[in-house]
């Protein structure tokens, strides 16, 4: 029986190191892709939200510099596991600098963000205006993507998942609703939307 009392607190502690492990295998496995920050241009970004096949893509602009991106990742990485199924694809476009690409690598896993993500090409002005001539730069900047590429709606600056939903859940259901959110003509500050 004693030797029962003893063996017990190696066995606790096996068991912790399997489950150790196993979370360690997990986030490997839930890695971003290999060509995950690879440099793209906003026509090569295109290719790629059409290579997707999805029924939309959302295409978030982001820096591991700017606080605002920084709160809206996780929602994010949120709507890709809800939206995942019904065929809607999130991808993150980083405009750090080419250099920095280990420190925006582990930003990202130490933020638990699995989504497929891109570096900016330099010019980061021509990747601006390739996107959309009416983004002016503001981060975070996220972009509604139809299966063939085209822009549907964009929110400049921190968009939240009420605002979100909506608009993607109108595009899954053939009611595309075209136009951008507005910071400039938001009073004090309140986000408004206008539509095309």
């Amino acid at each position: 029986m004693r030797w029962k009392l003893l063996l017990a607190p190696w066995i606790v502690l096996g068991f912790a190191a399997c489950s150790r492990d196993e979370a360690t295998s997990r986030r490997r496995t839930d890695a971003p892709p290999e060509e995950s920050l690879a440099a793209v241009t906003a026509d090569q970004l295109r290719a790629k939200v059409r290579a997707l096949h999805a029924k939309a893509v959302l295409v978030n602009a982001w820096a591991t510099w700017c606080g605002s991106c920084e709160d809206e990742l996780p929602m994010l990485q949120r709507l890709a596991e809800k939206f995942g199924p019904e065929g809607v694809k999130v991808l993150l476009v980083s405009v750090d600098e080419p250099d920095e690409l280990a420190q925006v690598r582990t930003f990202l896993a130490d933020k638990g963000i699995r989504l497929t993500s891109y570096l900016a090409a330099r010019p980061l002005d021509a990747f601006k205006a390739g996107i959309t001539p009416r983004w002016p730069g503001m981060l975070p900047a996220t972009f509604l993507f139809d299966s063939v590429a085209k822009l549907r709606y964009f929110w400049g600056g921190e968009a939240f998942e009420s605002e979100m939903v909506p608009i993607v859940e109108g595009l899954l259901a053939g009611r595309a609703i075209d136009g951008e959110s507005r910071f400039d003509v938001a009073p004090e500050g309140a986000n408004k939307s206008t539509s095309k």
